[in-house]
């Protein structure tokens, strides 16, 4: 874990998931994914089986049907707001972001989120968590038109800060997620590691 906490000293902009990452969301997904192929077959009469929420989006994409991709969009966010309240903190990586300074991070670093989840479902969790106001920038599904492992969501955090992609670092909780950061050319972890790191640093946690 030494090796990730020397890493993280270097670095200038931090990037966090949110989803599996800093909190556990409670929503259905299989029933989000059903939704959305039966949406899909309403307008476009062609039956899909989704295996993720983001196949479906680059349906819309393929078609340049950007009326009907914030329409979808919008059937995202009500969903993951419905239960919005039963979300589950995850406790060890909101006690690294409070406490940077403990794991040798200085003040001048960046928090930034890459999420598949909505902006508003993004900050709505953040201000249960408590943590409004740690993030500098927010990039959520509606934000990019390419989703993970694709890496332009991270590129727009990197153009937004204006560094190097040798000064981030992202967390995640998929495998997915270091697709993203190897895409990138950016330094990705899964978020089992910071966990890892924060416990032996702080056994009482």
């Amino acid at each position: 874990m030494k090796d990730l906490e020397n890493l993280l000293s270097k670095k200038k902009v931090i990037v966090f998931d949110l989803d599996g990452t800093i909190v556990r969301l409670n929503v259905n997904w299989k029933n989000l994914r059903n939704l959305l192929s039966q949406t899909f077959y309403q307008l476009y009469g062609e039956r899909k089986d989704f295996k993720t929420i983001t196949e479906c989006f680059n349906e819309i994409i393929e078609r340049d049907d950007e009326s009907q991709l914030e329409a979808f969009f919008k059937l995202v966010q009500d969903f993951e707001l419905r239960n919005i309240e039963n979300t589950e903190l995850i406790e060890e990586t909101i006690y690294f972001i409070n406490n940077l300074e403990h794991f040798g991070i200085t003040k001048q670093v960046f928090l930034a989120i890459l999420s598949l989840n909505m902006q508003v479902t993004i900050k709505k969790t953040l201000t249960l968590a408590n943590l409004s106001g740690k993030f500098s920038y927010i990039v959520g599904k509606e934000n990019v038109r390419n989703w993970k492992p694709h890496p332009s969501g991270l590129l727009k955090i990197k153009d937004y800060f204006g560094v190097t992609r040798e000064k981030m670092i992202y967390f995640g909780d998929l495998k997915k997620d270091v697709e993203t950061g190897m895409n990138a050319g950016i330094d990705a972890f899964l978020i089992e590691q910071l966990i890892a790191l924060v416990k032996e640093k702080y056994s009482s946690i």
